[in-house]
């Protein structure tokens, strides 16, 4: 299945499977540019969130190639690569005692060169996603959902311009779906998600089925 926007720009997917497919055939074909989102979709155990983490190099791919600006993404790469991405895993690590040590825990674990964000910015970062919580805070006592949001503050705080989803929006209700699509389509950013949710799906510019060749 191939999905080609007019762009001869940034990120791009070709012939790409992990092998772990519910449909042996079934490859993806992509080329995205800043600001635009593809969502993949399908039913449980259909090999999304595999495909997802070839995406992130967290996987060798059984086939297909990646190229982000002109530059094959292969094994020799992958440092520089993972410095490109932000990758969500569905239950998000905290790695830390207060809700500043999750946001800095990037520098802290000096992965990330850029200069680490000032207090105020992490305030900021955790506000736009409607986290109302004091930094100082025991990350313990937050939800499902606000756990999730906490993580995608601390991406926002990583100058990298592409993020990895898996399943964003499992644990937030329609107002916090809602409010995090608002803030994604804020910046110009590469979004590629593995969802069940479809008024999430629905919304991206691109789409992927991975049930699709089993219909």
């Amino acid at each position: 299945m191939s999905l080609e926007p007019n762009t001869i720009d940034i990120l791009r997917l070709e012939n790409l499977k992990s092998g772990f497919e519910s449909c042996r055939e079934l490859t993806i074909s992509a080329s995205l540019e800043p600001g635009q989102h593809l969502a993949i979709y399908g039913p449980s155990g259909c090999g999304k969130s595999s495909l997802l983490k070839v995406i992130a190099g967290l996987m060798p791919a059984k086939t297909g190639t990646m190229e982000w600006q002109g530059k094959s993404v292969s094994q020799a790469e992958l440092g520089w690569w993972r410095n490109q991405i932000n990758y969500l895993p569905q239950d998000p690590v905290m790695g830390g005692e207060t809700l500043l040590d999750v946001l800095l825990l990037p520098w802290q674990l000096k992965a990330c060169t850029a200069p680490a964000p000032s207090e105020q910015a992490c305030k900021e970062a955790i506000s736009a996603l409607g986290i109302t919580h004091s930094l100082s805070e025991d990350p313990k006592s937050l939800s499902g959902g606000e756990r999730q949001r906490l993580a995608l503050a601390r991406a926002s705080l990583l100058p990298r311009p592409i993020w990895l989803m898996d399943e964003p929006t499992s644990a937030l209700d329609k107002n916090s779906r809602d409010q995090l699509t608002d803030f994604l389509a804020q910046r110009e950013i590469i979004r590629i998600s593995v969802s069940h949710d479809p008024v999430w799906y629905d919304a991206a510019e691109f789409k992927f089925d991975m049930g699709a060749e089993n219909e």
